[in-house]
């Protein structure tokens, strides 16, 4: 908890440092307003002294600076660069993989954070967005990396270190905003909203706090501190206060610490307050400022840092046309209505009819012949060569200023070979490139104050969703604890909190922009040599948008890989293997099915024989058994004696007599 005395330094410390960043920003803001409203504002691009000393006379606007900048802008929204994360430090391809389709689903959630700042750079050549971090929902403990947009850019003060160092060396910042007194008192009941007679502070306390109004601002400040890295004998280099408790355990494990140093460590902080009090502190777990700015066209003049978009060097060729068609109409419209030269007896008796006649509609012209003259008309006059030569010169000169062409707009020029068009849109390319690249920048700097947030907001096991370059979605656990079998210890699966990874961006068409160029010349390729197709078929129904094409890319697939056209992938290689030992199953499951089929059949041939022998035995038996009742009733003692023996010995050895 932050004691009131210290509250009152943040405080102190704040106004201060916000009346110097103001000082350091106030002309490059007051510049970017002025090229925004040039082209926003309904009558912006003309001085209000040029409106007052053209009272009643036509101040038209004739814009050709916004086609300027929607060229810029669009051509940029169609193929957003894109961040990529490589594994550094201990860091792992795999989870590299998971940084990146993090970091993109994150960019796609707050895309219009991007489209509105590089709006705003283009025009003014100043914008800003925020990396924050929030709670999911109401209801859940895991928070999730938020891009936010900021619609007002001018809203944001920041150190004017970043004037001459790297966006990432800011030390602090600003975001405010002038709250009616009422909506203030509203949202915090408790908060001081006037300032007494007697009250003085550091800075200018009175800008923020006025009768109708009082200033709002989340101040951002970085605090250093002490850190003791720490080298162990595994290699990892960690902060001694992660590992001070488990330090025992550790050297169980025979891991010792083999170097150490001391650094001066970063961290954020961030309060709500007013130029009266803090209202609330923030929990934050960054090193870096969250907020990005976007710069456009920049410079150093003496000291005095600028930046500007693409209109501030148009704005006085663009006023320049306004004025020339401006008065170009005007001279139109007031040239005098050319008279009708007649004598009076020309129209004698027809004076109502020629008096009335830039009114009236009537067919039929009457006029007397004087000496055989009839009325005429004199030519009307031409309009100004002058003002037409201007018109023409300001059109270039708004061409020339911002860098877009003719060929640029889609227009049609002077160029009439593909390669001449081709060539002026590359210089329009080349021209506007520094807002190009400014956004990569800004963006490789959000890259790694995501880099940097990741670990710590993904800290806990969890599912989350990421973003492959195709913009296919895909569910991944990380830091999943899972139990080794071959070392008996507990591993992380997909530990977002191991190595270190570095951040590019890169630029280029965007994933459907490819897709598109990729289907059209493959298509080319294969009418001109349909052979290729067997080859390339899966490639080509990918890269086109149809419904039902993953479906026909896996058939065609199979196919492929059935006839040894195409190698299967890993997936397909597991799938195989599956397939196989699936069949060789079925095919055991075969055979012993076969073997007791005749196993059963054996048995049954056994049983009708046993049957058979059986009956015979029995037939035997009785046979014997009136052979010896015959005797007996003879009285033969011989045929008696005989007979007995043979059915003795049948019946003793049932299947063997006779054999």
């Amino acid at each position: 908890m932050v004691s009131k005395k210290k509250k009152q330094t943040i405080v102190d410390e704040a106004l201060e440092r916000f009346a110097t960043a103001s000082d350091s920003w106030t002309q490059t803001y007051k510049a970017a307003l002025d090229d925004i409203a040039f082209v926003d504002e309904p009558d912006g691009q003309w001085d209000e002294s040029v409106r007052q000393s053209r009272q009643n006379r036509p101040c038209l606007t004739f814009d050709k600076l916004s086609s300027s900048v929607d060229q810029v802008v669009g051509q940029q929204l169609q193929s957003l660069p894109g961040v990529k994360i490589r594994g550094a430090e201990e860091g792992d391809s795999d989870v590299a993989e998971i940084y990146e389709g993090l970091i993109r689903q994150i960019e796609q959630r707050g895309n219009k954070a991007y489209k509105t700042a590089f709006k705003f750079a283009v025009k003014g050549g100043w914008a800003v967005w925020m990396i924050d971090h929030d709670y999911i929902d109401d209801i859940s403990m895991n928070q999730d990396i938020v891009l936010r947009e900021i619609k007002n850019p001018f809203s944001v003060l920041f150190d004017p270190i970043i004037q001459v160092q790297p966006l990432k060396e800011a030390r602090y910042a600003f975001m405010f905003d002038d709250m009616e007194v009422d909506e203030f008192e509203k949202l915090y009941p408790k908060a001081q909203s006037t300032l007494s007679d007697d009250f003085s502070s550091t800075g200018n306390t009175r800008s923020w706090v006025t009768e109708e109004t009082i200033r709002v601002a989340d101040y951002f400040r970085i605090v250093s501190k002490d850190v003791r890295l720490c080298q162990l004998s595994t290699g990892e280099v960690v902060d001694y206060a992660e590992i001070e408790p488990i330090m025992d355990e550790l050297n169980f494990k025979g891991v010792t610490i083999t170097n150490e140093r001391l650094v001066e460590g970063r961290q954020l902080e961030r309060f709500k307050m007013t130029g009266l009090e803090i209202l609330d502190q923030y929990e934050c777990v960054g090193r870096y400022i969250p907020l990005v700015p976007l710069l456009g066209k920049t410079s150093n003049i003496d000291g005095r840092f600028v930046t500007r978009g693409i209109v501030r060097k148009a704005k006085d060729a663009q006023r320049m046309y306004n004025y020339s068609r401006s008065t170009s109409i005007e001279v139109t419209a007031l040239q005098p209505k050319q008279p009708l030269m007649a004598t009076p007896a020309m129209i004698k008796g027809h004076e109502d009819r020629y008096r009335n006649l830039m009114t009236s509609n009537d067919p039929v012209l009457l006029f007397n012949f004087d000496q055989g003259q009839k009325p005429f008309r004199e030519p009307p006059g031409q309009p100004s060569g002058a003002l037409i030569t201007d018109v023409q010169i300001s059109s270039d000169d708004i061409k020339s200023t911002t860098g877009i062409f003719d060929a640029s707009l889609g227009a049609k020029s002077n160029e009439t070979s593909g390669r001449a068009i081709r060539e002026r849109q590359l210089q329009g390319n080349i021209a506007t490139y520094e807002f190009v690249d400014e956004l990569v920048e800004s963006m490789k700097f959000t890259g790694e104050i995501m880099v940097d947030l990741i670990p710590k907001i993904y800290d806990a096991e969890r599912q989350i969703r990421i973003l492959g370059a195709d913009d296919a979605e895909e569910v991944m656990t990380i830091n999943k604890p899972q139990l080794d079998l071959q070392t008996g210890e507990h591993i992380i699966i997909n530990d977002l909190n191991r190595g270190h990874y570095d951040v590019k961006v890169t630029t280029g068409p965007s994933f459907s922009t490819r897709r598109s160029e990729t289907a059209e010349q493959l298509g080319t390729l294969f009418g001109q040599n349909p052979s290729m197709a067997q080859l390339g078929a899966d490639i080509y129904f990918k890269s086109l948008d149809l419904v039902g094409a993953d479906e026909l890319v896996e058939r065609v697939r199979k196919q492929g890989i059935k006839q040894g056209l195409i190698e299967p992938n890993d997936d397909e290689k597991e799938q195989q293997t599956q397939a196989q030992a699936q069949e060789k199953q079925i095919k055991m499951q075969a055979v012993q099915l076969e073997m007791a089929m005749k196993q059963a059949k054996l048995a049954g041939e056994q049983a009708d024989a046993q049957e058979t022998q059986s009956k015979t035995l029995l037939n035997n038996v009785k046979a014997q058994v009136e052979q010896l009742e015959l005797a007996q009733g003879q009285q033969d003692m011989e045929a008696q004696k005989i007979a007995a023996l043979r059915l003795k010995q049948t019946i003793a050895n049932p299947y063997g007599g006779g054999m």
